[in-house]
């Protein structure tokens, strides 16, 4: 596969750089694939972000996937059982966070503005819907959240460096797991210079189900009254036939 991108991105950077010198465009971007196919078996994949500038800079790249509301639990043990006391639910967060620059983002840009392209993990957006919960179980509740998504690997920043080829050309990975979510994923690409965001460009890429792994999604999703009406037949259907060679056994 990195083959096969690293060919893409020697025959699309051609047509970009030429695109780039007709237009006088100070960036330009691309992936080496617009769709990621989840199919049976989809055990993750990753992509190639290329592009070119124009001039002296540093790039930032920010991926962000369809936004998720996400209920965080604080599990105590009682009486020798881990049971659930707290929650906390964060609405339209990120469910695909994930930055590469080539060098770190504080010594590219200032706090201010880091904090209002909410550019890192401290700085995304992560509102609850409780109207004021206490700032402390918050801010406890949100390390936790993104520890976890960190963990799944749904999260990351600086995880892979963004990479220089020349002065012009640029390259980096992104890495999407298993259970990355379906839907549109906006990929936000800054060239900065001397702390100032010069220009953007927008890439928009879309994470699909395919074959029967969509068929299903999309029965479940659309029909979710017969999904759950069939999945209770065949439990039980599964059951009644484990009990059988029980008893036969």
């Amino acid at each position: 596969m990195f083959a096969r991108a690293l060919k893409v991105l020697t025959c699309s950077l051609a047509l970009l750089l030429g695109a780039s010198s007709l237009n006088a465009r100070d960036l330009v971007v691309d992936l080496s694939a617009p769709i990621v196919q989840i199919t049976a078996g989809f055990s993750g994949t990753e992509l190639l972000l290329f592009g070119a500038k124009r001039g002296a800079g540093d790039v930032i790249v920010v991926v962000r996937g369809p936004l998720e509301d996400q209920t965080v639990h604080l599990k105590e043990r009682k009486l020798g059982v881990w049971v659930n006391t707290e929650n906390l639910t964060f609405e339209d967060i990120p469910s695909y966070y994930w930055v590469a620059s080539n060098r770190p983002v504080f010594n590219i840009l200032p706090a201010d503005t880091l904090a209002r392209l909410q550019i890192g993990l401290d700085e995304v957006q992560m509102s609850t819907v409780e109207e004021d919960p206490n700032s402390a179980v918050k801010i406890a509740f949100r390390a936790a959240l993104v520890r976890d998504k960190v963990r799944k690997r749904l999260y990351a920043e600086d995880a892979v460096p963004l990479l220089f080829r020349s002065d012009m050309l640029f390259h980096t990975t992104i890495n999407f797991p298993a259970s990355v979510s379906v839907g549109e994923f906006a990929i936000e690409t800054y060239l900065v210079r001397d702390q100032e965001v010069i220009t953007s460009e927008t890439t928009l890429l879309n994470v699909r189900k395919f074959g029967l792994e969509a068929e299903i999604y999309n029965f479940a999703h659309q029909q979710s009254l017969l999904y759950g009406i069939f999945a209770v037949i065949i439990a039980c259907a599964a059951g009644w036939l484990a009990n059988a060679a029980f008893r036969r056994g």
